[in-house]
């Protein structure tokens, strides 16, 4: 058995989570006994054909946000007394851990061989949170803690190859299964007419967080630009974060009034924001991780722009407009170019398929994780012992 641990609320409406969900389906129809440790909190009711073990939620922790909090540190440290107990319970044969709190947690409860996932580069992604901190003393901190679990973990996995580069260490890349959308499909004018846009605009989307990390401020400043030579450009940001930063930063640059909110709170609202839009914009302010905005995109056959941060070093060059980063005059070209070129939205959206088919199909994604599991096989690490608890021996 296989027991997958996240300390992170599940299922709920974000990329990572999403990528998560993918994950552990295509594990547990793969034929591996699969099981998830998880957080107590869920933004839906999900049917897994695996079992779902939830941690108590003492002390209680409501937000369903990405992101660093006490709370949440309270409820990893539960999180290795419930990992002790399922071990007993269970037997697994190997833990895999996803994201840092999962892995500090797995190792921490000693019972099994841990095979960390890494979801995000920390060191970059945690000085995004703390702000007022130098983000030199933040970094730092955060790639000791990286290098230590990347040290002890029996094998190391990133969700892009990027990550594994960052990550080092032998980590291997392992990609996240996610095939082309089969589901029904809206119109266009279906979907603007529920969602209450404009039947004449162009419209970008954005959907995600509105986390420092993700870089949203370029899409603003890449519609103001746009806007000069296409004044029925508009952006809709699909989240489920508090839109006022947006809000706020748009007012600054005159385009408030060309910016629709709209919650992304389920599959028929994700549905319909793609649906009703002519393009995807995909930012990244920092390295590491995957989008997986941009994998779902590409699912529902939408056209994606996006910034070289963001393609991950997958092999997209193809299947997308890939522009430098941090660029908002090469975002607004790229977005320019597919309102005004039909044929290059059929070609991207033809060759998005191809992309997914080949690269992020659940066949891909039970080879990889194969190797990850055999990596190790020899080692002392990956060596069940005869004692009911395990002890690594390079803790």
């Amino acid at each position: 058995m296989i027991l997958h641990v996240a300390c992170l609320p599940f299922p709920s409406y974000q990329g990572t989570q999403a990528a998560l969900a993918a994950m552990l389906e295509a594990s547990a129809n793969s034929g591996h006994p699969t099981h998830l440790l998880t957080y107590a909190q869920a933004a839906y009711e999900i049917d897994a054909p695996y079992p779902i073990h939830r941690i108590p939620n003492s002390p209680e922790v409501r937000s369903l946000r990405s992101g660093p909090s006490w709370g949440k540190v309270a409820l990893d440290a539960r999180c290795i007394v419930e990992t002790r107990r399922l071990a007993r319970r269970f037997q697994p044969t190997v833990i895999v851990a996803h994201h840092i709190e999962a892995a500090l947690a797995a190792l921490a409860a000693r019972v099994a061989p841990v095979y960390y996932v890494a979801h995000t580069s920390l060191s970059r992604e945690l000085p995004a949170y703390f702000p007022s901190l130098p983000v030199r003393l933040v970094s730092g901190v955060a790639r000791q803690i990286e290098e230590s679990v990347c040290t002890r973990a029996a094998g190391v996995a990133a969700v892009a190859p990027s990550l594994s580069r960052l990550l080092g260490r032998g980590a291997r890349y392992l990609p996240v299964p996610w095939a082309p959308s089969t589901a029904l499909r809206p119109t266009r004018g279906e979907a603007r007419v529920a969602l209450g846009l404009p039947a004449d605009a162009d419209v970008c989307l954005y959907a995600g967080n509105l986390d420092r990390y993700q870089g949203w401020e370029h899409l603003l400043e890449a519609l103001m630009i746009l806007r000069r030579t296409n004044p029925v450009a508009c952006l809709l940001v699909a989240t489920e974060s508090d839109p006022a930063p947006a809000r706020q930063h748009a007012e600054r640059l005159g385009v408030s009034y060309s910016i629709h909110y709209r919650r992304i709170d389920g599959e028929r609202a994700r549905q319909l924001v793609h649906a009703a839009s002519d393009l995807a914009w995909v930012p990244r302010k920092t390295e590491g991780g995957l989008p997986i905005k941009m994998l779902d995109a590409f699912s529902r056959e939408l056209p994606v722009v996006a910034v070289d941060r963001a393609t991950a070093a997958l092999p997209v060059q193809d299947a997308c407009i890939s522009v430098p980063n941090d660029d908002a005059h090469a975002l607004a070209a790229g977005a320019r170019r597919l309102i005004e070129d039909d044929r290059l939205a059929v070609t991207l959206r033809k060759e998005a398929r191809r992309y997914l088919v080949t690269h992020h199909s659940a066949e891909a994604y039970a080879a990889a994780m194969r190797q990850l599991l055999g990596a190790c096989e020899v080692s002392p690490q990956a060596t069940r012992p005869e004692l009911s608890i395990y002890a690594p021996t390079r803790l």
